[in-house]
């Protein structure tokens, strides 16, 4: 297997993706890409066989919105990290990588706008532990604990999820402090009628 590349390299790789790659996906209007051709030659170089027809089908939006849009712009992102030289000959299981591109990159979506993966060195980095992951690869140095640690850090997903029970608990406390409240008026004014 070849020796996975710091750091620093994945960044720069990801910086410098073509820009047939950033461009809009052929079902959106003014479209040019065709993502699961793409798909479809990864897994090819990947793996030497055709990209299974579900894989495939889950990699065609299911509409022309911008959630849908934001999902089809990570996978082409993604297959170009999958794409480096490096992970070719070490790309992992078929069945991660689909995992990865199918429900990962979902998720992420709903979560994040591609667009921060083009100002953000995190979102960036997220991206690349997402994809190594999934190839069953690890960054230089690193424990495969180390690895989980640091992409627990970046998750967008956590992130997300953190802070909207965050939101939640503060609903429900704001909540407990105007019931708390509106009953210390009702006491106050039912000892005022009783005196």
């Amino acid at each position: 297997m070849n020796e996975i590349p710091p750091l620093a390299e994945w960044l720069h790789w990801i910086a410098e993706m073509p820009q047939a790659l950033r461009a809009l996906p052929e079902e959106f209007e003014g479209g040019s890409v065709r993502t699961t051709a793409v798909v479809c030659d990864l897994f090819e170089t990947l793996f030497g066989t055709p990209a299974n027809p579900a894989i495939v089908s889950a990699c065609r939006p299911n509409d022309t919105g911008k959630r849908e849009l934001n999902r089809m712009r990570w996978i082409l992102a993604a297959c170009h990290v999958l794409w480096h030289p490096r992970l070719r000959t070490a790309a992992g299981e078929k069945a991660e990588i689909e995992r990865l591109l199918v429900q990962e990159l979902a998720g992420l979506a709903a979560v994040a706008s591609i667009d921060l993966l083009f100002q953000e060195e995190e979102r960036k980095e997220e991206l690349v532990r997402r994809v190594l992951r999934a190839s069953k690869c690890r960054l230089p140095g690193e424990s495969d604990k180390e690895a989980e640690d640091r992409l627990r850090q970046l998750d967008s997903i956590e992130r997300h999820r953190v802070l909207a029970a965050a939101v939640e608990r503060e609903r429900r406390a704001r909540e407990v402090r105007e019931a708390m409240a509106r009953k210390a008026v009702e006491e106050a004014a039912a000892k005022v009628s009783r005196e």
